[in-house]
């Protein structure tokens, strides 16, 4: 399912997601980048890293030193990364950036890592799938992304390769709006960004 509103030429919408080799955004480093937006033009790229991944990182994501080895580096990825975002990007158009848990990690990381580099991050407004989540499902548990796609029955087959998480990110987006549209009859992305992203 891809909502109506995602389509609307007043704004690009893009959802993204980031792996990384730790939760520090100063200290630890992004090794893989992806993102689609509301045309279907796709990002993805992983990012060479000098020293060998922790072993937690190579459990959880199935990315090794191999897989990084011949990978463009930081400064170059995240180059490519902030033209895919300023692409089509018109003085009139608004660009909402789309993922989970990303005001506490995601948009954090990639400006601190923009900032270390001297790359200028574009203006963007951002909607958090997961503040979506604790907003609307007030019974529910956990608000990750795998708990979410257990209850809406989402299959993330590669779960923390980043694609495979964008496009599960987009289809729990798709099905908490229609439960915002059902609780408050409209679901727009002013009205989310007002209400979820603090």
């Amino acid at each position: 399912m891809f909502l109506r509103s995602c389509s609307n030429s007043n704004y690009k919408i893009i959802w993204f997601d980031i792996e990384t080799t730790g939760f520090n955004i100063f200290q630890n480093s992004i090794i893989e980048i992806a993102a689609i937006d509301n045309q279907e033009k796709k990002f993805q790229s992983l990012i060479s890293y000098d020293k060998p991944l922790p072993k937690k990182i190579i459990e959880i994501t199935k990315i090794t030193d191999e897989m990084l080895c011949d990978q463009p580096n930081i400064v170059t990825v995240l180059k490519n990364f902030v033209d895919f975002i300023k692409s089509d990007q018109h003085p009139n158009k608004i660009t909402y950036m789309i993922g989970h848990n990303i005001n506490c990690f995601d948009i954090p990381f990639v400006k601190a890592q923009c900032a270390k580099y001297g790359i200028k991050f574009p203006k963007i407004y951002t909607i958090d799938t997961m503040r979506m989540s604790q907003y609307i499902l007030v019974d529910q548990y956990s608000h990750s992304l795998a708990a979410l796609c257990n209850l809406f029955g989402v299959c993330n087959s590669n779960a923390h390769r980043a694609l495979s998480d964008v496009y599960t990110t987009r289809v729990i987006y798709d099905n908490l709006c229609l439960l915002f549209k059902q609780k408050f009859k409209k679901c727009d992305l002013n009205f989310l960004n007002y209400h979820t992203s603090f």
